[in-house]
């Protein structure tokens, strides 16, 4: 009932803008229409928790051009958000784990047809520890809000169209142990405002290649993203960046896979 789709639009209004929810054409609008209309689990309005993720997953599904993923994952269907996923060459992929309370903690959504940009809704979801969208077409810049995502431990947007400069609110990401940017060849800025994150493991970036665009002194990968090559710069101390691309021996190469 529109009485009922009203009350949703109040709940979602603490995570989207009035202006994203009016315009038509926008992710949040269809998400929102989705909602009141057509998810077949008609959630009550006063279950404000679980309305707000499940609407926030269903931007997502729009804005990453959900209705061409090659596998659907079950995005926008009738079952609970932590039930939307499916398989490819048995690997899980969608909503891939959920906390405790029924909160969603990990979305990998990777080599799946993926185009669109990220939204900014992504922040809300602050039980993330895992976020994967590896290969796909993704364009515009990285959400600042994805530093408010303090239990982050991997970050992964690797081989995507990603612009910009990385958000210095990422140093927020106390947490954070695997973050994958390279092969983002218009991604640019220098990344060693995450070099004190103390619990990082293996961070890549395109901070290798004649055309550099980005500098990062901690990365374990520098990759050259117009030739989608990835260079191990930790394994090699008595190497720079520059050395490591002309006088690497082929067998230590990891080719757009750092």
């Amino acid at each position: 009932s529109e009485s009922r789709c009203e009350e949703i639009r109040k709940v979602v209004s603490s995570v989207s803008t009035s202006e994203s929810l009016d315009d038509t054409s926008s992710p949040q609008n269809r998400a929102l229409e989705w909602l009141c209309f057509h998810d077949e689990s008609k959630l009550p309005s006063n279950e404000q928790q679980e309305i707000t993720q499940r609407y926030i997953l269903a931007v997502l599904y729009y804005s990453l051009g959900g209705s061409d993923w090659t596998v659907d994952c079950d995005f926008l269907s009738a079952l609970h958000v932590c039930d939307w996923f499916g398989i490819d060459k048995n690997y899980f992929m969608g909503v891939t784990d959920c906390n405790e309370d029924l909160k969603v903690s990990a979305i990998m959504i990777y080599w799946n047809n993926v185009h669109g940009t990220i939204p900014d809704e992504v922040q809300f979801l602050t039980s993330l520890v895992h976020l994967n969208l590896v290969g796909g077409s993704l364009h515009g810049t990285i959400p600042d809000g994805i530093g408010n995502l303090v239990n982050l431990t991997n970050l992964h947007l690797m081989e995507n169209r990603l612009s910009g400069t990385v958000p210095e609110s990422l140093s927020k990401l106390i947490n954070l142990e695997y973050a994958s940017l390279s092969i983002n060849e218009n991604l640019t800025g220098d990344l060693d405002f995450l070099c004190p994150l103390e619990n990082m493991i293996n961070m890549s970036a395109d901070c290798g290649g004649a055309d550099l665009k980005v500098t990062c002194s901690c990365c374990d990968s520098c990759c050259a993203a117009t030739e989608h090559e990835c260079c191990v710069v930790k394994s090699l101390p008595w190497a720079d960046i520059g050395e490591c691309f002309t006088t690497l021996p082929p067998e230590l190469r990891i080719e757009g896979n750092p």
